[in-house]
C-alpha cells in the first residue's frame, strides 16, 4: 500500500490530518481513510467509534491505471471503525459511507 501525505482535515467538528483513499484490496473496492488529532482531543475522537456517522473534511487520493495518485478534496460520510492513541497522536481508522442515489 502506497503512504500518502497527511494534509489538513475535518472530522465532525474535531480539526486534525488525514486522508481518505481507495482500498483496492477489499471486494468489491472501498474507500477508507484515517484520521489524527490532537491528544487533548482523544477522548472526542474515541467516542465516535460505533456511533453515528460523521462528516469528513479533507483529501480524498485515488491511483490511476498509470500508477499517478491525484488527491481531490471532498466532503464524506465516514464510520469511525477504531480508535489508538500513537505517537502522532489521537487516530481514527475511517470507512466511507456508500451514499445511496
Amino acid at each position: 500500500m502506497a503512504l500518502f501525505a497527511h494534509q489538513d482535515a475535518q472530522l465532525g467538528e474535531l480539526e486534525g490530518t488525514g486522508y481518505l483513499f481507495q482500498n483496492k484490496d477489499s471486494h468489491p473496492p472501498s474507500m477508507q481513510g484515517v484520521f489524527f488529532g490532537p491528544n487533548d482531543h482523544a477522548e472526542s475522537i474515541e467516542s465516535l467509534v460505533d456511533e453515528d456517522p460523521v462528516p469528513f473534511k479533507g483529501v480524498m487520493y485515488k491511483k490511476n491505471r498509470s500508477g499517478q495518485i491525484k488527491g481531490t478534496k471532498v466532503e464524506m460520510t465516514v464510520d469511525v471503525t477504531q480508535f489508538r492513541e500513537v505517537s502522532m497522536g489521537a487516530r481514527a481508522l475511517l470507512s466511507v459511507i456508500e451514499e445511496e442515489e
